[in-house]
């Protein structure tokens, strides 16, 4: 109850002046189809603004932030040498922003250190039963649909006038307070809110480095990455200036590499990775 009444709080205030609201959500995800006995979690924000939404991982979100920091820093100062021993990756790289009210949805993927805009516009078909329930204290309604080769079920609270929810559910006359799909492999459950004042264009700004590309595009991007997933390392480092040579250094949990021991361990890692990393909650853009 304390959280139900809270988001009523928190949606009044936020029409008056204009305020951030964030829907935490807890992700729980099997990234691997042959261990589905292993599970992951990882707490995502849809963080909401009078023109449009953003969805991302928390962690993500510090881990870029100190990055970017880290390196403007060492930029201006000629460092060659970062530690990001302490610093938590995230395991969720995905991001995806809505624009209000034609809900059209942008998201943002990456492959290596390539990120990539997918835009849709198409409207999310919903099938809204009859089943009801209570969620978090919430009078809930079921729905279904199925995008990117997943069917989904969904409960939406419609006493939260916001038709929005995680990733790229939306569409349905109330907030989507929990989801899951129908083999229980990605599932989405509000646990908290906050609120805070933003600006709400920077919330949905895109940046320049990030490339535009349909999902055919995409799906041929990603093929060729799994065959060599350090080419575009590689290519940086060749084509460093040699006249002007600079050793660089990283240290992670303790351990220093040199740059040709670092492309070699991000290789394997990367291939590792792609070995067990084969169940994506966006199914269809990865076959």
């Amino acid at each position: 109850m304390k959280i139900k009444f809270s988001i009523l709080l928190l949606l009044i205030t936020g029409l008056c002046l204009a305020q951030s609201n964030q829907f935490i959500y807890e992700y729980k995800f099997k990234t691997d189809s042959l261990n589905c006995d292993k599970s992951d979690s990882e707490n995502m924000v849809l963080q909401t603004t009078p023109k449009g939404s953003k969805f991302y991982s928390q962690v993500k979100q510090v881990y870029d932030s100190t990055m970017t920091a880290t390196f403007k820093n060492a930029k201006a100062t000629q460092q060659s040498h970062f530690d990001f021993t302490n610093l938590k990756q995230s395991k969720v790289s995905t991001e995806v922003i809505k624009t209000y009210p034609d809900y059209k949805r942008t998201l943002k993927r990456s492959i290596s250190s390539n990120q990539f805009l997918i835009i849709n516009d198409k409207k999310l078909d919903w099938k809204i039963g009859k089943e009801k329930s209570k969620v978090l204290g919430y009078d809930v309604q079921k729905a279904t649909t199925i995008f990117h080769g997943r069917k989904w079920n969904v409960w939406f609270a419609p006493e939260l006038p916001i038709q929005d929810g995680p990733h790229e559910l939306c569409g349905l006359p109330g907030l989507i307070v929990k989801a899951e799909d129908s083999k229980g492999d990605h599932q989405f459950t509000l646990i908290g809110t906050k609120k805070l004042v933003v600006d709400s264009d920077e919330i949905l700004n895109k940046k320049n480095r990030e490339i535009v590309v349909n999902e055919e595009k995409f799906r041929k991007l990603w093929a060729d990455y799994k065959k060599d997933p350090v080419k575009d390392m590689r290519k940086i480092s060749s084509s460093s200036d040699i006249s002007a040579p600079i050793s660089v250094s990283v240290s992670f949990d303790g351990k220093t590499y040199s740059q040709d021991e670092m492309l070699k361990l991000v290789e394997k890692e990367r291939k590792e990775e792609l070995q067990k990393n084969n169940n994506f909650l966006e199914l269809d853009l990865y076959r």
